[in-house]
């Protein structure tokens, strides 16, 4: 005869991690997704608004002119010479890399000039400037 050591009133001791396990695994995705979204807010700055936009689905090197006229290459703030010695060094190694200029709507436009023709001189052969898009505007057409 078999002798029963099972008591049902005894509390279950053990942890199920199998749930608690796929939670983190969806929470791990969704801020891998995000987080490069959020990065490339890091630099505070109003863009333009433009009625015509297109997308540039190619991913690029950034140039961030600020309202104050600070001068950011990716996320590093730098001055003109040492913008053009690292447009240099990254032309050499990718002459074909897009280049995207964000300025500040009110930074000046002779600064962005500036960089431009020196993005141009290091042989950057493809630029693009950021803009946002302009909401749509809707016409009454009702006379009255």
């Amino acid at each position: 005869m078999a002798i029963n050591n099972h008591n049902p009133k005894k509390i279950m001791s053990e942890i199920n991690i199998t749930p608690f396990t796929d939670v983190v695994l969806v929470l791990l995705i969704i801020f891998m997704v995000t987080t490069p979204l959020i990065m490339q807010a890091g630099i505070p700055i109003k863009l333009p608004k433009t009625q015509t936009v297109q997308d540039v689905s190619d991913s690029g090197l950034t140039i961030t002119i600020t309202s104050d006229n600070k001068i950011f290459f990716g996320d590093v703030e730098m001055n003109k010479n040492h913008l053009e010695n690292a447009l240099k060094n990254r032309v050499l190694n990718d002459p074909d890399i897009l280049i995207i200029l964000k300025a500040d709507k009110d930074s000046y436009h002779g600064q962005v000039i500036e960089i431009l023709d020196m993005a141009k001189s290091v042989g950057v052969k493809r630029l693009a400037i950021a803009t946002e898009a302009k909401a749509p505007q809707i016409k009454d057409n009702k006379k009255k």
